[in-house]
């Protein structure tokens, strides 16, 4: 467990350090409430991280339970308390962060049903987590009893409420809202036009908000186990490492739609020249609808291919009127030879020099001679072709 959880939570502190160091220096949009949020999921996510830790160390969680001292029940219940109290800060403050960017995204819709489905997402999470702390927190009477009944020198009065069934209702619950999290982008994404590269860091998001659903559902399988069980102590092992597993790549997802600015900032490179061809050819179709608060790029604004310094577009665009002047008016391939007729007389005596000149360059056999077979592609190339002028 302590390599395990150690390395998911590395993971996810690297994934928060670098979506606040964006927002700090201004390059992922400013702080926000869902910043704040992410903050305080990480810090409780610290606490179970080390609950998980500290429980599998000193205090043999994972073994059966016959070889278990006594004396290590009282503690492994308390850590075991302390767990479940963390780990519903912490998976409340991630969806509701999560959320809280969707909201972001649709606050300048013309289509309020998307707002009150965040909004409703929103109240739901909070309102089934808090339902839940208070659940825990009073479930024994007094609180300190949850553990401490598990000394046999512990001579107080206490009540304790069966938490089977409260523990398969909250994990149900977390699945519900995890799925709501991954369900509602999707459908507010679906008329997007993207790009190749947002496309796939979309998917990519997607993916894993996938796998904490069935992280979540795991671990609600091992909750059920911990109270139909009579071997609890690897359950309850099994839960905690599925909820570790949860929470990470909960903060993970949470962190990434910051993070796309460093991607395509500072790590794009060679991978965004892959994408050129057809980022220029969705940008020749017309206008490209990207996430709503995320920047449009440099070079693609209203449908046109606007050139950095340096760097020459791959695509042409061409009006209506200039098609139209250049099919009824076409012009010389040199400007200088516009000057060479300037009247009518002129046009037919240079006419026959040009074609007196083209004989010249043919033998009797009606073949180029060898000397003009490289000649006869730049001069025809630079001979103008001239339009017989309005008398």
């Amino acid at each position: 467990m302590p390599g395990y959880a150690g390395t998911l939570y590395a993971a996810g502190t690297l994934m928060i350090a670098l979506r606040l160091w964006l927002r700090l220096t201004k390059q992922a949009g400013a702080l926000g409430l869902d910043d704040a949020l992410i903050v305080g999921a990480w810090l409780a996510g610290t606490m179970f991280t080390v609950d998980c830790f500290v429980a599998a160390r000193d205090f043999h969680i994972g073994r059966h339970v016959w070889d278990i001292p006594l004396t290590d029940f009282e503690n492994l219940a308390l850590l075991s308390w302390l767990a479940e109290f963390s780990f519903l800060i912490t998976g409340a403050c991630i969806k509701i962060s999560v959320l809280l960017f969707y909201r972001r995204l649709v606050k300048d819709t013309y289509d309020p049903r998307w707002r009150w489905a965040v909004i409703a997402a929103i109240a739901f999470t909070a309102a089934y987590s808090i339902a839940f702390l208070f659940t825990l927190i009073f479930n024994c009477n007094p609180t300190e009893a949850y553990w401490k009944s598990f000394d046999v020198m512990y001579a107080k009065e206490y009540t304790c409420v069966d938490t089977t069934f409260v523990n398969l209702l909250a994990g149900i619950f977390a699945i519900i809202s995890d799925v709501y999290a991954v369900v509602l982008p999707c459908l507010m994404t679906r008329h997007f036009s993207l790009a190749t590269g947002q496309k796939v860091a979309l998917n990519i998001i997607f993916s894993l908000g996938l796998q904490v659903v069935a992280a979540s559902a795991a671990r609600t399988y091992y909750l059920y186990e911990v109270g139909h069980n009579p071997d609890v102590s690897p359950m309850i092992f099994n839960a905690q490492a599925w909820s570790q597993l949860e929470l990470q790549l909960g903060i993970i997802c949470a962190s990434l739609p910051a993070l796309r600015v460093l991607f395509r900032r500072y790590l794009a490179g060679p991978t965004s020249q892959a994408f050129s061809f057809s980022r220029s050819a969705q940008s020749s179709r017309g206008p490209m609808s990207i996430l709503p608060g995320d920047p449009l790029d440099d070079q693609y604004q209203l449908g046109e291919v606007r050139v950095k310094e340096g760097k020459q577009s791959d695509v042409t665009t061409v009006s209506a009127v200039e098609e139209e002047k250049r099919a009824v008016s076409p012009s010389s391939t040199t400007a200088s030879t516009r000057h060479l007729v300037h009247s009518p007389a002129e046009y037919d005596p240079y006419n026959l020099d040009v074609l007196r000149q083209g004989r010249n360059r043919y033998s009797v056999t009606g073949r180029p001679h060898a000397d003009t077979i490289g000649r006869k592609a730049s001069h025809r190339l630079s001979q103008p072709v001239l339009e017989r002028l309005p008398p």
